[in-house]
């Protein structure tokens, strides 16, 4: 009896902290200058206050699986053979006409 490898690719939402400081006069300017960035992703902003302290780290915890209607109709977990091809989708496949 064989035994054959497969992977599977699974599409999650899920939330990553970012730290950055902010010069400022004081905190309540600091924060009306975050706040003038408009909710932007600060990786975004170009603003000479703006300082980079730690950047990517996933929130444990955090990770949801996403359903296909929640991505266009477009799969959400794939499953490939060792070599790539794919198997199968979460998507049901349309009959041909």
């Amino acid at each position: 009896m064989g035994k054959y490898k497969f992977y599977q690719d699974r599409k999650v939402t899920s939330w990553e902290r970012d730290y950055f400081s902010v010069e400022a006069d004081s905190y309540e300017e600091a924060v009306a200058i975050v706040r003038s960035w408009n909710c932007e992703d600060v990786s975004n902003i170009t603003d000479d206050r703006l300082h980079y302290d730690e950047w990517g780290g996933a929130l444990t915890d955090t990770s949801e699986y996403m359903l296909p209607e929640e991505n266009d109709d477009n799969p959400t977990m794939e499953i490939f053979s060792e070599d790539g091809e794919s198997i199968i989708t979460n998507v049901p496949e349309t009959p041909q006409s």
